[in-house]
């Protein structure tokens, strides 16, 4: 939830305080309704047993008469009593009033089992009613003895009941008066809480806050003043102390950037020349290879014509011949070094140039290498491909790197049916190339980290490390393409992809 802490705390504290308040009311009514009720059923008991008292004294000395038991419980009927009746002893009423404005059966709260009750113990009987607040009463009484009858006694029974509604409305409007004067003082103590909470620390914080934005803008230059000794002035001090450290460190942070940018610059650069000159072995070990065969042929050339020439049967016919020969073996091989020349010299600027055409040309130079090795190449690449951009040569650098990587691999572990597999393919804008062997792939504990320079898993001596990670640097800094990889069934899988230009496609 975003909410400022200067509001929810107060809003927190608010709340907490009227839930308290209500839990408070809640209990303290109860305990009044309870109260309350003893008091009401103690004074309807002392009523009722008075008013029986005096019933039962007025019918004995003056006889039965409804007239005067209506001036009787005229006074009670005005202070509470909601209704009288009065019942002999088989219960039939022979006597009743109730207030004109009671609106339900005057009956509705007399159980006959309590009535026989009283009117067998002579035990007055108070049951009080919350939900209808209403006090029941039954009190017993004598009534007169009929004409002819000698020690003889009628008992009957009054039937009262109280209301205590005004009680009950007086009592509750007393805790709900209480209880907003506890919440006004909730919100007055919160108000002064919120304000010393303000003063206190929410306008200190507010300045921190500010202050620390200008510092995240660059602005060193930022001082929040506080006074006293408490934890938030130290707070704001240790700031202070920040901001003074990181705007000395700024006047001197350019210097050691530049001066991190010229050390990489050199590492980069090393890092390149020992990866050329560790290419530089397998380059002239290929341009061996290239010339074993030519060199093999001008061999018989000239044993040839020796051989002619000693026993005086070289003809100049025969001699053109074989001068001719021999001369396009040496243009060839010529051609071989200059295709191995052009192919490692250094790259002044960036260039478009064909995917499959450099695919071809390397695979021609590493012919009787990979021959040798007995290691078979096949390439499919799904025209058409458009132009990439960048260092042609730096690329194939990266493809001798990866050659030669996956021949060694292959030699090392002996595989049999050795064979290299290179793909290209576009997909939207987008070149992927991929080189796989099946060589067994490189294990998972590591291959997280064949890019890292000068990580290698070839025996000291035969791996400087760094044809990999020169390899990535080349790929995903100059020519902002993806270079990865992965173990298939087979052996590793190294990926490039490269963003196409559109404009040089054809």
């Amino acid at each position: 939830m975003n909410f400022p802490l200067k509001y929810l705390i107060p809003l927190l504290s608010f709340f907490i305080g009227v839930v308290l308040v209500i839990i408070q009311s809640y209990i303290h009514m109860n305990r009044e309704y309870e109260r309350m009720m003893k008091n009401s059923s103690s004074q309807a008991k002392v009523v009722g047993n008075r008013l029986a008292s005096q019933i039962t004294f007025k019918i004995k000395n003056e006889g039965f008469s409804e007239q005067k038991l209506i001036s009787m419980s005229a006074p009670y009927m005005a202070e509470g009593l909601d209704q009288i009746t009065l019942y002999n002893e088989k219960l039939e009423p022979i006597f009743s009033r109730f207030i004109p404005t009671y609106t339900h059966d005057p009956m509705e709260y007399f159980e006959s089992s309590h009535a026989f009750k009283v009117i067998k113990d002579q035990f007055s009987n108070i049951d009080y009613r919350k939900k209808q607040k209403k006090i029941i009463g039954y009190f017993p009484i004598d009534l007169p003895v009929k004409k002819g009858e000698v020690l003889s006694r009628h008992a009957g029974v009054i039937f009262l009941v109280f209301d205590i509604t005004a009680e009950y409305i007086q009592t509750k409007n007393a805790i709900i008066k209480t209880a907003v004067m506890n919440v006004a003082t909730i919100a007055v103590m919160v108000m002064i809480f919120s304000l010393m909470m303000y003063f206190l620390i929410f306008r200190r914080l507010n300045a921190l806050h500010r202050a620390s934005l200008q510092l995240s803008k660059g602005n060193f230059d930022v001082h929040v003043h506080s006074k006293g000794q408490d934890e938030l002035t130290q707070v704001i001090m240790t700031f202070n102390t920040m901001a003074i450290d990181m705007k000395a460190y700024k006047n001197t942070m350019q210097e050691r950037v530049d001066k991190a940018v010229r050390e990489r610059t050199e590492q980069s650069k090393l890092l390149i020349q020992q990866s050329k000159l560790a290419s530089m072995g397998e380059m002239i070990g290929n341009i061996a290879h290239q010339w074993r065969q030519p060199l093999n042929a001008l061999g018989l050339i000239l044993q040839k014509l020796e051989l002619f020439s000693s026993r005086g049967k070289l003809t100049d016919e025969m001699l053109k011949e074989n001068v001719h020969k021999a001369n396009t073996i040496i243009n060839r091989m010529s051609s071989t070094i200059d295709d191995f020349r052009d192919f490692f010299k250094p790259d002044r600027q960036k260039e478009h140039f064909d995917l499959t055409t450099v695919i071809h040309d390397v695979m021609n130079l590493f012919e009787a290498g990979l021959g040798e090795a007995d290691i078979s190449v096949s390439i499919q690449i799904e025209e058409p491909i458009g132009q990439l951009y960048g260092f042609k040569n730096e690329f194939v650098q990266v493809l001798v790197n990866l050659i030669n990587n996956a021949k060694d691999t292959m030699k090392e572990r002996n595989v049999s049916n050795r064979h290299i597999s290179i793909h290209a393919q576009e997909k939207g804008n987008e070149v992927l190339f991929t080189l796989s062997d099946n060589a067994g792939g490189i294990d998972e504990k590591i291959i997280d980290r064949i890019f890292e320079p000068y990580f290698t898993t070839k025996e000291e001596g035969k791996g400087t490390g760094i044809g990999l990670y020169m390899s990535k640097m080349i790929i995903e800094e100059n020519m902002q393409g993806k270079m990865d990889v992965r173990n298939t069934a087979e052996g590793a899988e190294f990926s490039i992809t490269f963003n196409i230009d559109k404009g040089s496609k054809e």
